[in-house]
């Protein structure tokens, strides 16, 4: 997994993004590296708007890379903060990690999860694997379903491959599915070896973790086997 570290590099706090870094290749991460290209020597940007275009651009291209956002929120920064607004947006998780009070609402309502400590963080990114991806609600009330046509997995007493429907249905909180990623986190499926229903518990209950929603409704309908044809559903 590539992460990218992002906190305050203009106001002096480019040692602690090292040591987060650092930490994370110990870890086993591929670390997005940003401090390749360091401008903490700039005191004033006001006169290099070409410099400014780079800067930003170059960080820009660096997040796209990244699977995961992780946010030091320990001191501010406008760059920093930016950096998480628009990854979160295109449904990238982020992980706040906040060792200390946090004084400001933005970068925890834009974090997928929060967390207090190093061990917290390298649990939080390694639990980011063949899983979904959610975005911050910021828009209107609603209702959606999704549908994913292609689910399977294997059934724990034939061995044989099961094929299924499924239907997800809920109304959200704080935070959205991003769909794309739902075919990633179906395809995880296929060589488990599991029944109908822990199929069914397992995907309402990491939807219920990640999106906390208002409702939530799973459906799965499997082809016929054996002259039955089953569908299981779960509801909040």
């Amino acid at each position: 997994m590539k992460v990218m570290v992002c906190g305050s590099i203009g106001y002096g706090h480019k040692e602690e993004i090292k040591r987060i870094q650092d930490l994370l290749r110990k870890e086993g991460f591929e670390v997005v590296d940003q401090l390749e290209y360091d401008y903490s020597h700039v005191e004033d940007f006001r006169d290099k708007l070409d410099l400014c275009g780079e800067i930003v651009r170059r960080d820009l291209e660096l997040c796209e890379k990244a699977d995961a956002i992780v946010l030091i929120v320990k001191h501010p920064s406008f760059g920093a903060m930016a950096e998480v607004v628009l990854s979160a947006m295109k449904g990238k998780p982020v992980i706040a990690f906040c060792p200390d009070k946090v004084r400001s609402p933005w970068p925890l309502h834009f974090a997928s999860k929060i967390v207090r400590s190093e061990n917290e963080l390298i649990e939080a990114l390694k639990s980011l694997e063949n899983t979904f991806r959610t975005i911050p609600n910021v828009y209107c009330e609603h209702e959606a379903e999704f549908v994913y046509g292609n689910f399977t997995c294997i059934c724990p007493v034939t061995g044989v491959r099961d094929h299924g429907v499924v239907k997800i249905r809920y109304k959200p909180k704080d935070r959205i599915l991003e769909y794309e990623s739902l075919e990633r986190y179906f395809k995880s499926f296929e060589d488990k070896r599991l029944h109908h229903e822990a199929v069914l518990c397992k995907i309402f209950n990491d939807l219920l973790k990640a999106l906390n929603p208002e409702k939530l409704e799973v459906e799965i309908e499997f082809e016929e086997r054996s002259g039955v044809k089953a569908r299981v559903m779960k509801r909040k």
